[in-house]
């Protein structure tokens, strides 16, 4: 799991810190946290663009997005984003989107919009993610229910259990479990499957059930939050995408900056640094 460079972030710091004036601790409320995530097994790579419905400036840009990958977070100013996901390959600018729509940035509050399901039935689910402090020594994990070869899975993580009988789209609650290595066990009939994973003390996570390339089940996780962070911590799930190095969340800081202080002239500077392609 990939996470934002200590340097970007410390970088992203300064400069907020540097271009907004001095305001009252409330005036952070302004802003929300986005991410987005690609879950739809037979939709082809992607290119993912996030904009404003206000002059239709491309804020965030991410290219060849594969199956089962999970953006880091946005940080935007509270409103509505139009979203457009296209077939990586496609030059056309006018092409149609497999995925398009709107995203709603609510002040205080972090948000995933993930995409799921076949290509021919794709649809978008938006949930709210918990960022708020987790006990020391523990944990917080929740499910989200993405498999498209399994129409309910349960889910435990040692003797715990975090789904039973998830349906395809679920979004189930946060559940505590003790910091350090894991098991989860995934079961949906005949198939039961065992994945470990690692969580520090006073993390929070999404694991997002999918399938494999065999058609088990599987998990792609995704950071939430992090004890020592008061923003939330983008993460990069292996998923065969090519995702963001972090020049792209510098570009959305940037541009939230922009917002916030009302900078003239700027559209045409969030564009440029929006369409910054990743490896």
């Amino acid at each position: 799991m990939k996470r934002i460079r200590p340097l970007l972030a410390a970088l992203a710091i300064a400069l907020l810190a540097a271009a907004l004036p001095a305001a009252p601790a409330t005036a952070a409320s302004r802003d929300g946290w986005v991410r987005l995530a690609h879950m739809s097994p037979d939709t082809a790579a992607v290119n993912i663009t996030l904009s404003s419905l206000s002059g239709n400036v491309t804020l965030f840009r991410m290219q060849n997005v594969g199956y089962g990958a999970v953006s880091p977070y946005m940080r935007l100013p509270q409103g509505t984003y139009a979203l457009a996901m296209v077939p990586t390959g496609s030059n056309d600018p006018n092409a149609t989107p497999v995925v398009s729509g709107s995203v709603q940035v609510t002040a205080g509050k972090a948000e995933t919009l993930a995409a799921i399901g076949k290509n021919a039935h794709l649809k978008t689910i938006e949930f709210t993610d918990d960022l708020s402090a987790v006990a020391g020594g523990e944990a917080r994990v929740r499910i989200v229910q993405a498999s498209v070869m399994h129409p309910s899975v349960d889910v435990k993580a040692g003797s715990t259990t975090v789904a039973s009988g998830a349906a395809f789209g679920d979004v189930t609650k946060y559940v505590t479990v003790p910091a350090g290595s894991e098991s989860f066990t995934l079961g949906s009939g005949s198939d039961a499957q065992t994945v470990t994973e690692r969580f520090s003390a006073g993390s929070s996570h999404t694991l997002f059930v999918i399938d494999d390339a065999k058609g088990a089940l599987t998990v792609s996780p995704a950071l939430d939050s992090a004890a020592s962070t008061v923003t939330p911590v983008g993460s990069l799930a292996a998923g065969g995408g090519g995702l963001a190095d972090g020049t792209a969340e510098l570009a959305l800081l940037l541009a939230a900056v922009a917002a916030a202080a009302g900078l003239a002239g700027f559209g045409a500077m969030a564009r440029r640094r929006g369409e910054v392609q990743h490896s």
